[in-house]
């Protein structure tokens, strides 16, 4: 009877250890507990950013300008007189714009202002004078 039974009882417990010795290999390879937990964070602090466009200079007979708002739609204004100011503000991390001025006078500038910073500004002289600032990111 041995003679016919050592060999499933050899493979037995050959397969019996190697389950065992992979077991033992998972246990230890296993990540340890977590000891302690991140609580919620809070956001962070944003400032919200002021877009400022200026429009200076002499409006002459009147004029036109087109500024792109930070939502970026185009507005357009009839200008009779100068300075012209607007200011939009925003919660977003990258604002851009443009101001764009034709003037029947002979002499028109322009100016935008990041939280107070000048990022582009443009003039020029002479007759039906036309000018363009923009920020494309800030």
């Amino acid at each position: 009877m041995l003679a016919r039974t050592w060999m499933p009882l050899v493979s037995v417990i050959a397969v019996g250890l190697g389950l065992l010795g992979m077991w033992k290999v998972h246990q230890l390879s296993a990540p340890g507990p977590v000891i302690t937990v991140n609580g919620p964070q809070a956001p962070e602090e944003f400032n919200p950013k002021r877009l400022t466009y200026e429009v200076f200079g002499s409006a002459g007979s009147g004029g036109t300008l087109v500024y792109i708002d930070i939502d970026g739609h185009p507005h357009q204004v009839k200008v009779t007189t100068l300075p012209w100011s607007h200011t939009e503000t925003t919660t977003l991390t990258v604002v851009s714009g443009s101001v764009s001025v034709h003037v029947h006078g002979g002499r028109v500038g322009c100016r935008m202002l990041v939280d107070g910073v000048v990022r582009d500004e443009h003039w020029t002289e002479h007759p039906d004078a036309d000018v363009e600032c923009r920020v494309k990111s800030a």
